[in-house]
């Protein structure tokens, strides 16, 4: 299979055409206006990852724990008895589902993978990451059969310099870590798109559409969604309302188009904002 590498970087410059035309440019929701608003429970104050599991399921994780929360959607509860706990206490910012396994990454780079068949054999991937990587999403590529891991720290690995935040890729084809990063943003950039000298955007989820297999990247510093197509170009890019999405952190779409994005909230228990694709948008 081709694979294809793109630093973003490189391509920023297209974006001031890409919000000149903002109308041709726009993505199939209206993020404004949630179809559903899921108020989850206080275990779930500070969820940090999310991941479509089967039919009006989600799997959520929260951060302080190796403990993965089925969630139904239809009856808007935690369904009883499911919750499957793979690891102790520890900093997990992302999880996703491929197939039978489920992968669950903490922000120090530490991979988990465990069966949904077999939830009791946990194994523990090596990865190049660091703590100062500071990693905050992971989502999976079906294009390239990768999973893609958002680093919000330091886009530096061992041999590898990199200026800017970066996203990295584990092959699931090789059981490997690809070596360079796929995806690089620079705070230069973004501030002269925008205009402002204190934009300041960090990744903190990420996600691949089912149909336009184009990458969403979630930003909960900066309060953005930004749009990717499938070549790397820009091609949207959303300041999200607070009051919405008090700290944006998870996201994932439903086979169907449907996207879901999670907040953690402090206090209470976090939020799941539910926001149907408008077709033939």
């Amino acid at each position: 299979m081709t694979r294809y590498f793109f630093v973003i970087s490189a391509l920023w410059a297209l974006l001031p055409i890409t919000m000149r035309s903002q109308e041709k440019e726009s993505i199939p929701y209206d993020l404004k206006k949630p179809v559903e608003v899921h108020q989850l429970p206080e275990v779930l104050e500070e969820v940090s990852g999310l991941t479509y599991f089967d039919r009006n399921t989600l799997a959520a994780i929260n951060d302080e724990h190796g403990r993965v929360y089925l969630y139904d959607l239809v009856a808007k509860r935690i369904k009883k008895g499911e919750n499957i706990k793979f690891s102790g206490r520890g900093d997990f910012e992302g999880i996703e589902l491929v197939g039978d396994y489920v992968y669950a990454i903490k922000s120090n780079g530490d991979l988990y993978r465990f069966s949904t068949k077999m939830y009791e054999v946990v194994e523990k991937i090596k990865s190049p990451f660091k703590s100062e990587n500071d990693i905050e999403g992971l989502g999976y590529n079906h294009v390239t059969h990768q999973l893609l891991i958002a680093l919000k720290g330091k886009g530096d690995t061992e041999d590898v310099e990199v200026k800017g935040k970066a996203v990295y890729a584990f092959d699931l084809a090789t059981q490997k870590h690809v070596k360079l990063p796929v995806y690089i943003l620079k705070d230069k950039d973004l501030k002269r798109v925008l205009g402002s000298k204190d934009t300041k955007v960090r990744p903190s989820g990420i996600a691949v559409h089912p149909i336009t297999h184009e990458v969403y990247m979630l930003a909960s510093t900066g309060h953005a969604l930004i749009v990717f197509h499938q070549d790397g170009r820009p091609k949207n890019f959303t300041t999200l309302k607070r009051s919405l999405f008090p700290q944006p952190e998870g996201i994932t779409f439903s086979p169907e188009g449907d996207l879901f994005i999670s907040n953690e909230q402090e206090g209470e228990g976090g939020t799941i904002l539910h926001f149907k694709m408008k077709r033939g948008g």
